[in-house]
């Protein structure tokens, strides 16, 4: 490969988009999880509404950051967080009935606090950042521009369409 072909924008724009460089979005927001949750109840709840708030956005098209691969990575990273979680749930259980629960707790074997930040950042990280590269990875092989296209074209016929008390000028 010659160096005027390395150079052009749309190769820059594809190293740009290494999946596992991209990725590494999630560990860092999965860090904000595990803050909350060392914190309080309250605040992994206020975590989890806000990452389903994130969803919500994407799934109705607001735009949360300009650009069509943007709000997909914001997508990716927010599916593959709440893929994290519930994995890492899983994981910390499969853990905690491997090792057994201390009896003389009071907090009934739950990993929170600030000892158990580091643990529960990595059982969270680890499968949120493979899930994530896989769907960014996915993401890059498809033609965003062609199918926003597509999204318009079908938004404005179904905006033609539709009970004439509904359109400005229908009386």
């Amino acid at each position: 490969m010659s160096d005027t072909q390395s150079a052009s924008p749309e190769n820059k724009k594809k190293n740009l988009r290494n999946p596992f460089l991209i990725a590494l979005w999630t560990p860092l927001y999965l860090l904000g999880f595990s803050i909350c949750t060392a914190t309080g109840m309250l605040w992994s709840v206020l975590f989890l509404i806000m990452t389903l708030g994130l969803l919500f956005a994407y799934v109705t098209e607001f735009e949360i950051i300009p650009g069509l691969y943007a709000n997909e990575v914001v997508h990716k990273v927010a599916v593959s967080s709440l893929l994290g979680i519930a994995l890492g749930l899983l994981i910390g259980i499969g853990i905690r009935a491997l090792t057994g629960v201390d009896e003389g707790t009071d907090t009934g074997g739950a990993l929170s606090g600030d000892r158990h930040l580091a643990a529960i950042w990595l059982m969270t990280a680890i499968p949120g950042y493979l899930v994530c590269a896989w769907r960014i990875a996915a993401v890059n092989k498809r033609d965003l521009e062609g199918e926003h296209r597509e999204r318009m074209e079908k938004r404005k016929k179904r905006k033609k369409s539709g009970p004439p008390i509904m359109e400005k000028d229908g009386f």
